[in-house]
């Protein structure tokens, strides 16, 4: 596996304006939990590429290592609520 850049985002943001790979996604909510989705965007415009759910008070690892997301246009982390956390492997 190629040397990831991670990204921590808290709220709806770009994690890169570049094409890039997803490696491994790193998925957590606090009391609410609620859903999440990568977007094949830098403005939340883009095709839903990756999505799921957290629960409340749980956490997921994705691990994407053996075949990797490609993202044509950059990534953006869409998150509902305000209690999540995504941090996210990925080489541009």
């Amino acid at each position: 596996m190629p040397i990831v850049q991670t990204s921590v985002k808290t709220s709806d943001a770009s994690i890169t304006i570049a094409a890039s790979r997803v490696y491994w996604v790193l998925i957590s909510a606090g009391s609410t939990g609620g859903a999440w989705q990568l977007n094949d965007s830098t403005d939340d415009s883009g095709t839903d590429v990756l999505s799921g759910v957290v629960q409340a008070n749980g956490g997921h690892f994705i691990d994407l290592s053996r075949a990797p997301v490609q993202f044509e246009t950059g990534i953006r982390a869409d998150l509902a609520g305000s209690n999540q956390t995504i941090t996210v492997g990925y080489t541009s």
